[in-house]
């Protein structure tokens, strides 16, 4: 994806031809601007704007509000446009409404829910992690104020970023159209039917642990019944479930990663546009991706020492495990199946179980990869400390291209904010908080519950600051985020401050 970062010079308007029907790109006023337009360029520099990537695609009435806000006109184009916007290159601009496809991208994924800088974990021993590179993600990094002091490395040739964007619609398989899912609730409304969905799911999981031990069959149907309830809570605001669960990621047991990884392709399948019945789907193959692990010796999964290779093949057997006791129930989708089978599989052929490389590995196995390995990378475990989302995402954009793919993980980047919800975030002014609710114009600046004074004392009362409404915090300059935390960071547990 194309960025423009501060102090990159003059601004060069791509060419328009607006009377020219055979044109992609066309100049458009921005009251006549659409839910499904892809702005490709604007009538002023974009750093004047608040918009952080050059070339979007308009998903909502606030990005239109405040495209009207700052333009007078943007530029379209209708190749990369989605819906009823799409028009097919080289063809009348009079053409039916079909949704643009690409051709399968032969890149993606790493380790498996271990794949940690300088850490074996469960990944392949002795094989270091990639180095985070100048992505698209790392462009955005790059461009943040004081986030980061460090340069990022750069990555391997084959790591390489796109040169364009790829519209997040056509990401999807042609036979399942885009769903779009405006926010129906804000955070606050929807927090309690959200932490009751976690909870239910929570104990579903653990009874399916016990269900497992005692050689008993998965019960489908239970399953399927509070994964339902997770999507419709995240269909409705997925922000909500997102904080429920990293405030409760301490709670949970060693089987219980799963839950974690379901909330996130959840919300991974709901930004790119999946229809209700797949987005459950994900959260099954979530789920259930390392019920495997179950019959696991506790030793093995807790071992803090490095793995010698046959603990590690021992580990990777948790793949051939979980599809076994999974046989033991009929009609499973076989979409879930697939998932659970290739959630190790990566493009360039260095997974497990079976070296599946490029579009051999389907879209739900690409998506489980991407989510099961982020999920690992900020939740402490026996092997190695978490590190913050943010440098967990960097990591992850950063091995796209040769492990994971990298379109997708551009796309799960801007799915769960680079300042994911529930994160620990220190401020520009000193005080720590936690992201509460992204605000869809800007992401850089969410809704954060302050849980320290700018010396780090934690305060007796939390309060909710909106970074791009209230932004000076009794200063005479805008805060913004200067840095994300790993979790725990400073004693801070920020549950205390909702969840008893």
């Amino acid at each position: 994806m194309a960025l423009t970062l501060p102090g990159t010079g003059a601004h060069r308007p791509l060419p328009v031809e607006p009377e020219n029907p055979q044109s992609m790109q066309s100049k458009v006023a921005v009251k006549d601007l659409k839910v499904g337009m892809f702005v490709a360029d604007l009538d002023r520099p974009w750093i004047d704007t608040p918009f952080l990537l050059q070339g979007f695609l308009i998903t909502d009435r606030h990005q239109i509000a405040e495209l009207q806000r700052v333009c007078e006109w943007v530029v379209v184009d209708r190749a990369r446009s989605t819906g009823d916007e799409f028009r097919k290159p080289d063809a009348p601009a009079q053409a039916g409404p079909e949704r643009p496809r690409a051709a399968p991208t032969a890149t993606m994924s790493i380790d498996d829910s271990a794949g940690r800088p300088s850490t074996q974990s469960f990944d392949e021993p002795g094989k270091p992690a990639p180095a985070a590179g100048r992505s698209a993600f790392g462009g955005i990094l790059d461009s943040l104020r004081g986030l980061l002091k460090r340069p990022a490395k750069e990555p391997p040739a084959a790591a390489t970023a796109p040169a364009a964007a790829v519209p997040r619609g056509s990401l999807l398989p042609p036979s399942i159209p885009v769903t779009a899912y405006p926010d129906t609730r804000t955070v606050e409304e929807e927090l309690a039917p959200a932490r009751q969905a976690f909870d239910r799911t929570s104990d579903v999981l653990r009874k399916l642990a016990s269900d497992v031990w005692a050689g008993h069959p998965v019960e489908i149907a239970r399953v399927e019944e509070v994964v339902d309830e997770m999507v419709e809570s995240m269909v409705r605001n997925p922000d909500a479930l997102m904080w429920v669960a990293r405030l409760r990621e301490q709670d949970l047991t060693t089987y219980g990663h799963g839950l974690q990884v379901a909330v996130y392709l959840v919300a991974f399948g709901r930004h790119l546009g999946f229809p209700r019945a797949e987005l459950s789907q994900l959260g099954t193959i979530g789920l259930l991706l390392d019920i495997g692990k179950i019959k696991l010796p506790k030793a093995l999964l807790e071992k803090q020492a490095r793995l010698t290779p046959e603990e590690f093949e021992s580990v990777k057997s948790h793949v051939a495990l979980g599809l076994e006791i999974l046989s033991a129930t009929p009609n499973w989708p076989p979409e879930v199946i697939e998932g659970i089978a290739q959630h190790h599989e990566r493009m360039n052929g260095s997974g497990y179980p079976h070296g599946l490389k490029a579009e051999q590995i389907g879209i739900f196995g690409r998506m489980a990869g991407i989510g099961d390995c982020f999920a690992a990378l900020t939740k402490s475990r026996p092997y190695a400390e978490a590190i913050s989302s943010y440098e967990a995402l960097r990591s992850i954009t950063g091995w796209g291209g040769e492990y994971f793919h990298a379109p997708l993980t551009e796309q799960f980047v801007q799915a769960i904010g680079v300042f994911p919800v529930g994160s620990l975030v220190e401020l520009s002014t000193g005080e720590v908080a936690v992201v509460v609710s992204h605000n869809k114009v800007r992401r850089l600046k969410p809704r954060v519950l302050l849980l320290t004074s700018p010396d780090k004392t934690p305060s007796a009362y939390p309060i909710m600051v909106d970074l791009l409404y209230d932004p000076l915090l009794g200063g005479e300059e805008p805060a913004f985020i200067r840095r994300s935390l790993p979790s725990g960071a400073y004693g801070l547990n920020p549950r205390e401050n909702y969840l008893s």
